[in-house]
């Protein structure tokens, strides 16, 4: 629905109604009900909420946030609509804030658009976005979206929760989901020209991270459990084939590193068995089908990266056994981010 709007001739009224309130729809919000949409709410602003020191002569000032999304009684954000023909720059998002901040609001997020770009950010940590996307990215980030920004997630982020645990680093308490995240490959060799060449067309992939959660386990190690959205849905079917949903990855480290020079390194070990007579989906590596003779797969994976406010970024790599007749051996690897909340 999103990819096919054509956002050039549109105004900021037409963004509001074609593809804002659409997109609260999308995600669960409807007038009236426990996951309300208030539109166009007006907000003033008194000479103390501002700081001012002239009562007498300092103008008393107000603005309208164009929705403001509620989940009762747990929580809220907002979203301010700009007009396709402006870029998005830090006023539009300090504005957002002021509006988000509002004492008869206190908003945990808030979201800008242009009907072209979203970016979406934490009231609390104003300066840079934790999602970001394009309006034709909206249904394969919906996942992420929702995760943020959906009733449920403003549900759960506005209960009250006593985390006794380690915290898995400063800011952070014993427990994070992932809203959000990215996957992009850069590179990748074989020592079989057939999978190398079926290697090739990944290379520049970009697939998104659905969620879902790191946290601490009982043996004190870090676990971070992946959902990845990938590029192309044949993926998406291969990795559930293959039991590649979620994709665990396990931290020795007391915390997640913020240290670039030290980086934490997450790992995790898969081995899948494919018998002869298996039926694979097709994807644009494989033609799909069904297996010929007995197969092994084992993948050894690699994140290294580090936390910089909520976002943990860095290298991947992976290298994969395959044991099929013969012993081949893949490797592939690439950057990624993971967004945190």
């Amino acid at each position: 629905m999103f990819e096919s709007l054509n956002v050039t001739e549109m105004n900021e009224t037409d963004v509001r109604e074609a593809i804002v309130r659409p997109l609260l729809t999308t995600l669960g919000y409807r007038h009236g009900s426990v996951a309300n949409i208030r539109t166009e709410l007006t907000l003033r602003y008194d000479q103390s909420f501002l700081g001012r020191k002239s009562p007498g002569r300092d103008p008393r000032l107000q603005g309208r946030a164009d929705y403001v999304c509620e989940v009762i009684p747990f929580g809220r954000w907002i979203v301010e609509v700009k007009s396709p023909a402006n870029e998005l720059c830090l006023e539009d998002a300090q504005q957002a804030h002021t509006y988000a901040a509002h004492p008869e609001v206190g908003a945990r997020y808030y979201l800008i658009t242009n009907g072209r770009e979203f970016k979406a950010y934490q009231t609390g940590a104003p300066f840079e976005p934790l999602l970001t996307w394009q309006l034709e990215e909206t249904e394969s980030a919906i996942y992420a979206i929702k995760n943020l920004l959906g009733p449920e997630a403003i549900e759960r982020a506005g209960k009250i929760v006593i985390d006794p645990g380690r915290p898995l680093a400063p800011g952070l308490g014993s427990y994070a989901r992932i809203v959000g995240g990215s996957m992009a490959y850069s590179g990748s060799e074989s020592n079989n020209p057939a999978l190398e060449a079926a290697m090739k067309p990944i290379l520049g992939m970009r697939n998104g991270i659905r969620g879902q959660e790191v946290l601490r386990v009982q043996d004190g190690l870090i676990e971070a459990r992946l959902e990845l959205q990938p590029a192309f849905s044949m993926f998406d079917d291969m990795n559930r084939a293959l039991g590649f949903v979620p994709i665990v990855f396990k931290c020795a480290d007391e915390v997640l590193s913020s240290d670039p020079a030290a980086p934490s390194i997450l790992s995790n070990i898969l081995s899948v068995t494919l018998p002869r007579g298996t039926e694979l989906p097709a994807s644009p590596l494989m033609r799909g089908g069904v297996v010929q003779v007995d197969c092994e797969i084992t993948y050894h994976n690699l994140a290294v990266g580090y936390l910089t406010d909520r976002i943990f970024s860095g290298m991947f790599k992976s290298e994969q056994e395959v044991i099929a007749g013969g012993t081949a051996a893949v490797r592939h690897w690439g950057t990624f981010e993971l967004h945190l909340s």
